[in-house]
């Protein structure tokens, strides 16, 4: 048997899968393919089924040639498995899955894509962009797909968002194109193979755990601090990890302790406090990191670095003094156990303290006292993990310290509650008039909502949304994201819009300063 013509008839398929299916009732070599291949077809069973899909395939009409060339290449596989050789000694196995099937579009339909990805600069990704929302599905085609990978070593800011949104619709989908001519080594000098790991982990976490551990000896550079950050998707590397803190140097090292965060055993812990004691410029690996370690070590690291900010005795911070109280409330941003409750329960009570706690004479971009750090810190740890344990605490410190806190639990109730938090809130604005003021209690009450509302943007592609940027876990980057808010109430225009209601001091701290005209566009733009 002349299996040969079984082979040439599956060559001239996959070449018309590669060039369209308009091209079919044209090409010379699949006819002549299918003509030779009667002789086998003549036999009956599978190659018989082959010869029918291959002749339908020829005569089928436009619109149903992509079908007809899927049933082919089926039909042809199926017989391949059944009586082809590969040449090769050993056993068949199953190929691992796939990232998925043909999108029924040309190759002509592609090349467009696939050349914008290849390309270098800026221009391509309006391209790119028309067609990720015109044609979503060409980016995930076993044709495009090497070509997504491929372009992970562009740094341009606007294509790597683009490459997430690529990857993440993917999902695992997209992992053994990310394996595919992997290099642990990163001889090619750009970012690819660093993110290549990255996004494995990210898509695939635990699973993907043994190919980890298998590149890790062959890694070198950033690739390697990459997988070792990586590991720790795992608990089974908690020991392995410690081992890598003690042998690894620079930044290797401190990717290993940024694992090790994502730890739950008692040793990582036992380690984590002992750095926390030895070394101040640890929290920063704490930032993203969700786990119930992560949010024990910076609760401990916020107490240290507020009791020894008070000890110190005087109330101007220096540069160095301000940037560990600060990494000490980036720290905790998004983190929830009961230890760190216990702490935001004591931040409550010393905020008059705190908020003594000021930048020095010389020290520049900083306006911000210790006090407000944790005020924006409470706010930012709402959007970032707003369950229902957080929601309580914000609500909580909201009415006990309405000073400070009133904005946190108003932001709570916006994402949790949002067709009720007129009705909690909106009795603490105040309307001047002949007989009745605002005094200074209820004008902070004011501004505590007034920073809270200010967070909600409206645009036409997003609607009413919460924007904010938080620390991916795994190599602490900065992400944006955001909350799209179901409903809004629009009384909240109406009453903050009243001429008699003041607008004094509606600056809203978690994403920078925003005046309350500006505010108060983006609400009118509700109605």
């Amino acid at each position: 048997m002349d299996l040969q013509i079984l082979y040439d008839l599956k060559d001239c398929l996959e070449d018309a899968a590669g060039a369209g299916t308009d091209a079919v009732t044209d090409d010379f070599r699949l006819k002549s393919a299918v003509e030779r291949f009667a002789s086998l077809a003549s036999g009956g069973g599978l190659f018989a089924q082959v010869y029918r899909e291959a002749c339908a395939l020829l005569t089928a009409p436009p619109e149903d040639r992509p079908a007809r060339l899927l049933d082919a290449l089926d039909a042809v596989a199926e017989a391949v498995r059944e009586y082809g050789a590969t040449g090769v000694p050993g056993e068949l196995a199953p190929l691992p899955p796939g990232g998925g099937g043909y999108v029924r579009a040309a190759y002509s339909e592609l090349k467009e894509t696939i050349a914008a990805l290849d390309a270098a600069g800026s221009a391509r990704i309006i391209l790119l962009r028309e067609q990720w929302t015109a044609h979503p599905e060409f980016f995930g085609d076993p044709r495009v797909m090497p070509h997504v990978v491929g372009a992970l070593g562009d740094t341009h800011e606007e294509m790597e968002e683009l490459l997430a949104a690529f990857l993440t619709k993917r999902g695992k989908r997209a992992v053994p194109y990310l394996k595919e001519g992997f290099d642990p080594a990163g001889a090619d000098g750009k970012r690819e193979m660093e993110r290549r790991v990255y996004w494995v982990a990210r898509l695939a976490g635990a699973d993907e755990n043994d190919w980890l551990l298998s590149v890790l000896p062959e890694s070198r550079g950033a690739v390697r601090e990459t997988v070792i950050a990586a590991l720790g998707v795992s608990q089974d590397n908690a020991a392995l990890l410690r081992g890598l803190y003690e042998s690894e140097t620079g930044k290797s090292r401190d990717a290993a302790l940024r694992a090790l965060a994502c730890m739950d055993d008692p040793e990582s812990r036992t380690l984590w406090a002992e750095e926390l004691e030895r070394r101040p410029d640890c929290p920063p690996f704490l930032e993203g990191v969700d786990s119930a370690l992560a949010a024990d070590m910076a609760a401990q690291a916020l107490h240290s670095a507020y009791d020894e900010a008070l000890g110190r005795g005087k109330n101007d911070l220096s540069q160095s003094e301000l940037l560990t109280l600060a990494h000490a409330v980036y720290a905790a941003y998004g983190k929830y156990s009961d230890a760190m409750r216990e702490e935001w329960l004591w931040c409550a009570g010393h905020m008059a303290e705190f908020d003594k706690l000021r930048p020095g004479w010389n020290v520049r971009h900083w306006d911000m006292s210790g006090a407000e750090l944790l005020e924006k810190c409470l706010m930012e740890t709402v959007l970032w993990n707003p369950c229902e344990n957080v929601c309580a605490l914000a609500q909580d410190l909201g009415a006990k310290y309405p000073n400070w806190f009133l904005g946190a639990a108003v932001l709570a109730d916006l994402l949790a509650h949002p067709a009720e938090a007129f009705d909690r809130y909106g009795k603490y604005i105040v309307k001047n008039g002949l007989l009745r003021r605002e005094n200074a209690s209820e004008r902070a009450n004011r501004i505590q909502i007034m920073h809270a509302l200010a967070a909600v943007r409206i645009d036409r592609e997003n609607g009413r949304h919460i924007p904010f940027t938080r620390k991916d876990a795994l190599n602490g980057t900065s992400a944006g994201m955001r909350y799209r808010l179901k409903e809004f109430d629009p009384r909240w225009a109406e009453t903050l819009g009243d001429a008699k209601v003041n607008r004094d001091g509606a600056v809203f701290d978690v994403q920078g300063a925003w005046t309350m005209t500006k505010m108060m566009f983006q609400m009118e733009w509700i109605e």
